[in-house]
């Protein structure tokens, strides 16, 4: 795992308040904390969770059940009820201690705070700071006592939640930003805590932490946490959905802290053991092919049927038939534009409000019909879960993305791009100038002529088209598959990633269709608009066409 000190030695006390040292107190029987990290809806692993936890309670009194967060968000049964069937699958399961992840505030704060009044679970954050009284909005420890010993469990959330969703998540109604997240004082805020729970009387400290061990835009991480504070013996972390089996990383005294996470979508359960001697240590346990409890998997079927139906909700109305597939079974929305596609991509455009938005045509996977349009038939339309992201690119770059786009026409190609934003020419005649490297992936254009042509880009202020500028920085609309994944061949990999977990695909969607467009989906939608013109034109003509976006463009 990355940046991680890996020791040799095992961690055999537990730190003490750092004025004080005093001898640890040990319990009479082992304390095991059961916990998981990013589930993300898959709700099936709950079942799998509580039998181990039941068998764990077969060897000693002393169990308690935890999260690092990022649980109501994921699929379906997650999207359909904003959270609300997870949180009763929780509640079914026992859960004991909550720490919010990033993603717990997809739906806005007042689902969020309604969230916590039904979760039966007691939810820790230290770094969730209401700016108007200048207090936590959550608790920021729960110490929990079982028999002698005191165990106390603090929340930590990555400050990059700022940025993961809307800037209007954080606003109050006159636009001033009313919560933060306490990046700037992170560190000193978080020993505060430690201390104070120290002194408190906690005998162990143990971090749930929803910060991950990759280091992104100077946000802290589980193990700079780590290392610049003291008097932890654990934390269990979230985000990065990175496994990290048992491991002991350096704090700032040079003390051992053990770090573990779970991975993803309850791949794996993780058990935090203090031992009758006071040591520590963190497991694993696989969860595939294991049985799950019988009636907690018979609630989770009942809970997946209820928000099958429920995904009937009527999202709005129709007036034309908007095609990805035609009759002939011709995935046409690889191949031209698509007004199906223009729904899509201005979806993210005008959400993210950015200059454009690329949606791959692999990603858009079902019709909707010439009537009223449900929730699940947004979902059949993007069935993958992408999360939405922004990026910058220059317009050379954006050039350059659009032969990869056209590289393969006139055959299917599922990183065909439908746009928003932008409007340009194809000639398919030409051979693509585009060149893939070793690993399959886009390398770069070579130089000479290129299939597309007469590229303009959106005028944010006025909606003019205006020819692309090669120098100029666009910001730009996508899928997380795209932007950070390498996907669709690699088409973005020379983009700049600048935001990411802004929102579920079908829910830009849906709310783009409710908000933004009343519930009907009738004209520019109900046919072309000239984004994307293919034709074959000669070759004599292509430097004409290479004019219109300016000349020399290369990679």
């Amino acid at each position: 795992m990355c940046f991680i000190l890996w020791l040799m030695t095992c961690c055999t006390g537990c730190n003490k308040t750092r004025k004080t040292p005093v001898a640890p107190v040990l319990p009479d029987e082992p304390i095991v904390i059961v916990y998981e990290n990013d589930v993300h809806c898959a709700v099936d692993g709950y079942a799998r969770l509580l039998a181990v936890r039941d068998s764990v309670k077969k060897t000693t009194p002393y169990v308690s059940t935890v999260s690092c967060g990022d649980f109501v968000q994921g699929n379906l049964v997650g999207s359909v009820s904003h959270g609300e069937y997870i949180v009763d699958i929780m509640n079914q399961v026992g859960y004991d201690i909550v720490a919010p992840g990033n993603h717990e505030f997809d739906f806005g704060m007042k689902q969020l705070f309604h969230l916590r009044e039904q979760l039966e679970a007691t939810v820790v954050c230290a770094n969730l700071r209401d700016l108007r009284t200048g207090k936590p909005v959550f608790a920021p420890y729960s110490i929990v006592r079982y028999d002698n010993t005191d165990v106390a469990f603090i929340g930590l959330l990555t400050t990059e939640t700022a940025t993961s969703t809307s800037p209007l998540t954080y606003q109050d109604e006159e636009g001033n930003v009313i919560y933060d997240f306490m990046k700037e004082e992170f560190y000193t805020h978080a020993q505060q805590q430690i201390d104070a729970a120290r002194a408190e009387g906690a005998d162990y400290v143990v971090a749930l932490s929803h910060l991950g061990d990759i280091p992104s835009k100077g946000n802290p991480t589980s193990l700079s946490l780590i290392a610049q504070t003291t008097g932890m013996d654990a934390v269990l972390d979230g985000h990065s959905h990175s496994t990290i089996h048992d491991t002991l990383v350096h704090d700032k005294e040079g003390k051992p802290v053990h770090l573990s996470s779970t991975g993803t979508e309850l791949q794996h359960i993780g058990l935090l053991t203090i031992g009758k001697e006071g040591s520590l240590s963190t497991q694993l346990i696989p969860t595939k092919g294991k049985k799950g409890d019988a009636d907690m998997q018979s609630y989770v079927e009942a809970i997946k049927e209820k928000a099958a139906g429920d995904g009937d909700r009527v999202i709005g109305r129709n007036t034309a038939d908007l095609i990805a597939v035609d009759a002939k079974r011709t995935r046409i929305v690889r191949l031209q534009e698509m007004p199906l596609g223009n729904l899509c991509a201005d979806a993210f455009r005008h959400t993210l409000n950015t200059d454009i938005a690329l949606i791959n045509g692999g990603g858009i996977r079902a019709n909707l019909p010439m009537r009223e349009v449900t929730y699940n038939d947004l979902f059949a339309v993007f069935p993958f879960g992408n999360e939405a992201c922004t990026a910058t690119l220059t317009g050379q770059q954006l050039a350059d993305a659009l032969e990869v786009a056209v590289r393969l026409l006139p055959e299917e190609n599922g990183s065909f791009m439908q746009v928003s934003g932008i409007r340009f020419e194809v000639d398919s005649s030409l051979p693509s100038p585009v060149v893939m490297g070793d690993d399959e992936l886009f390398s770069h254009v070579a130089d000479t002529l290129r299939r597309v042509s007469n590229i303009r880009i959106r005028n944010k202020g006025n909606g003019e088209y205006m020819p692309i500028d090669p120098d100029k920085q666009y910001t730009l609309a996508s899928f997380d598959y795209i932007l950070k994944e390498l996907g669709s061949e690699g088409i973005l990999r020379y983009a700049t990633l600048q935001q990411e977990n802004l929102g579920l695909d079908v829910e830009i969607l849906t709310n783009y269709i409710e908000q933004t467009l009343g519930g009907i989906i009738g004209a520019p939608y109900d046919d072309t608009e000239g984004r994307i013109t293919i034709h074959r034109q000669a070759a004599s003509d292509q430097s004409v066409l290479n004019s219109n976006y300016g000349d020399g463009l290369e990679h």
